[in-house]
């Protein structure tokens, strides 16, 4: 498994049509927030099959001559199965005399990579909320005196242990949070690399990711490292066409991706990293 994007190889269509594709997944790549940080699995045939194997178990203060037993250390699978978000993009004949140097799609191409990173985003925060841990807050944030820095130790310390690395909050709970007491005397921290979050949580350095598809008076913290979620990544088919009734030509993508939570899983079948605090608003 590695981190990347989807390559010009995985593109099926002409050259030009490659190009556009290229250019909008780019951008789509550029622009996207929590999804950055998982893993990515390629899937060329939509559909596989992923062994990954649990951790070994640790035998601590072993004595000399003693025997240690052989846990864990086991297979379990993965299946992946994906379905396509479907872009279109048209250049009208207009466009294409008018713009002989220049690019006809440039704004409809960095309005396509918004979309699309969002969408993806959107299919990261679904499946982080599939099977997580949950548990309520202390307080509410809504209640300025309440402080979230508890509520975040509980969290953090339940997805142990694995790293936190994450959080993921709606807007109206992350304007509750900024104005408890407790944040405004700390200071809410900037992420020195990582794009799209807007912000740190104190104490434990986790970016937050401010994201309207997470539950209502929910905030959702992960391990991105311990693999939360997973992302399957496909191939995209390209056509194109003449459209001689609308004056234009028409370019449609088809991306193939798929977002998998969870992957490991505590005894009762939740999401072993990732923790999600309810009830943090009124």
């Amino acid at each position: 498994m590695g981190k990347g994007i989807i390559t010009a190889a995985s593109i099926s269509g002409s050259l030009d049509a490659k190009n556009i594709v290229m250019d909008v997944l780019t951008q789509a790549n550029a622009m996207s927030g929590i999804s950055r940080l998982f893993n990515v699995v390629p899937v060329p045939e939509l559909t596989t099959t992923v062994p990954i194997q649990k951790p070994g178990t640790i035998s601590e203060d072993v004595e000399e001559f003693e025997t240690t037993e052989i846990k864990g250390g086991e297979f379990f699978n993965v299946d992946f199965s994906l379905k396509k978000d479907r872009v279109k993009l048209a250049a009208s004949d207009e466009a294409g005399f008018k713009s002989k140097k220049g690019d006809p799609l440039a704004l409809q191409k960095v309005a396509t990579a918004a979309e699309l990173a969002g969408i993806l985003d959107k299919k990261c925060v679904t499946a982080l909320q599939t099977t997580p841990q949950t548990g309520a807050a202390a307080g509410v944030w809504s209640t300025v005196t309440n402080s979230p820095i508890r509520d975040f130790a509980k969290a953090v310390a339940a997805i142990r242990p694995f790293k936190a690395d994450f959080c993921v909050m709606p807007s109206a709970v992350h304007e509750a949070y900024l104005n408890t007491n407790a944040i405004l005397s700390l200071g809410t921290g900037a992420p020195q690399v990582l794009e799209g979050a807007v912000g740190t949580v104190p104490v434990f350095n986790l970016p937050i990711f401010v994201d309207d598809n997470a539950t209502a008076k929910t905030v959702t913290v992960g391990s991105a490292a311990g693999m939360g979620a997973v992302i399957g990544n496909g191939p995209v088919k390209v056509r194109e066409w003449d459209a001689p009734n609308e004056g234009a030509k028409i370019y449609q993508m088809d991306v193939f991706r798929q977002v998998k939570a969870p992957i490991f899983k505590t005894d009762a079948g939740l999401n072993k990293a990732v923790y999600q605090l309810t009830a943090v608003i009124a």
